[in-house]
């Protein structure tokens, strides 16, 4: 096995297409395609099934596609640390995932104290679904995430310091036609534009709809691919979205959205550190999270009104649990 065809796999995996995989590689579909062909040829196995809205991954395309991100990711820091050998001036990179309330709340703080703490380390960091972050963590191209947790399958070859956990709320503009409501029911002929993907769907809409034994309204369900986009669609339209409470208490969107007062509650979520499992953080990594979890211990002593508003929109989970990770 070559590693550049298993770097194919990995991404194939996490982009769900050869078409999608190529774009993110910079190769040609062709490119990719041969590569994974001679894998199978190799392995003597299918990996790979296709249909028309891409490729699924076989059993034995799982089991490998395991191997390839651990390999792959060995790579990666044994690369890291030749080029520290080679020229002690080479920048390190800490790719962090970050979700959206939690950037704009506690990394302003966590980011310069880290700066001054490892000068050399130049951060990259990214927010969005945290569904679609768990195969970049997977797969290496992610060092860290601070996000939600899911379930144990979706988090399989993850690990997760839990922190906190959250409500979601319906989240219209202020000043909404419908921004005193107090049901579900109320809302089912307005436009929802909602942030997911689709293995979350058919989640989504129970926890938003049918676990109140109301049918979901898809017809007037949309979709957007970016946090931001749904952001702007909701504060500048009659749209309503679906988004965690500490999101709408932040200062950037508090004056813009309102979290309405529905009898309804939604299942909530919980929040955390995630890692691969099995491979210890880089030192970089060790010390982002021992920044960060200093952070989210003085949030609980802070005075800074937009931190404690945000506070009350989460339940932290006890601290010793943060030191045993």
């Amino acid at each position: 096995m070559k590693v550049h065809q298993l770097r194919y796999l990995s991404v194939v995996a996490s982009e769900g297409s050869i078409r999608a995989a190529a774009r993110a590689l910079g190769v040609t579909q062709a490119t990719v395609t041969q590569g994974l062909r001679e894998l199978e040829a190799h392995a003597q196995v299918a990996l790979l099934t296709r249909h028309g809205g891409g490729v699924s991954l076989t059993p034995a395309g799982l089991d490998l596609v395991a191997h390839a991100q651990r390999v792959l990711s060995q790579l990666r820091q044994a690369e890291d640390t030749l080029a520290r050998h080679r020229d002690s001036a080479t920048p390190q990179r800490l790719s962090i995932g970050i979700t959206p309330w939690v950037a704009q709340t506690l990394m302003p703080r966590t980011v310069p104290v880290f700066r001054q703490s490892l000068p050399h380390v130049q951060l990259e960091m990214f927010d969005g679904l945290s569904a679609l972050a768990y195969p970049r963590l997977r797969e290496g191209s992610l060092d860290l995430m601070i996000g939600r947790i899911a379930s144990d399958t979706t988090m399989q070859g993850l690990q997760a310091l839990p922190l906190c956990s959250y409500e979601m709320t319906v989240t219209a503009r202020r000043g909404h036609p419908h921004e005193n409501a107090s049901s579900i029911i109320e809302l089912l002929e307005d436009d929802w534009i909602l942030n997911f993907t689709p293995g979350e769907q058919a989640t989504l809409m129970d926890n938003l709809f049918s676990q109140h034994g109301v049918a979901p309204p898809l017809h007037h369900v949309h979709l957007a691919h970016s946090a931001s986009l749904m952001l702007t669609m909701v504060q500048r339209t009659d749209m309503l979205t679906f988004c965690p409470w500490p999101l709408v208490e932040t200062d950037g969107l508090r004056h813009t959205l309102a979290a309405l007062q529905l009898k309804e509650r939604f299942r909530p979520h919980e929040v955390g550190i995630l890692r691969r499992a099995h491979e210890a953080p880089s030192p970089a990594a060790t010390r982002f999270i021992e920044l960060f979890l200093t952070e989210v211990q003085a949030w609980v002593r802070s005075d800074d009104p937009q931190l404690r508003r945000v506070l009350h929109s989460v339940d932290l989970l006890d601290l010793p649990q943060w030191v045993s990770w």
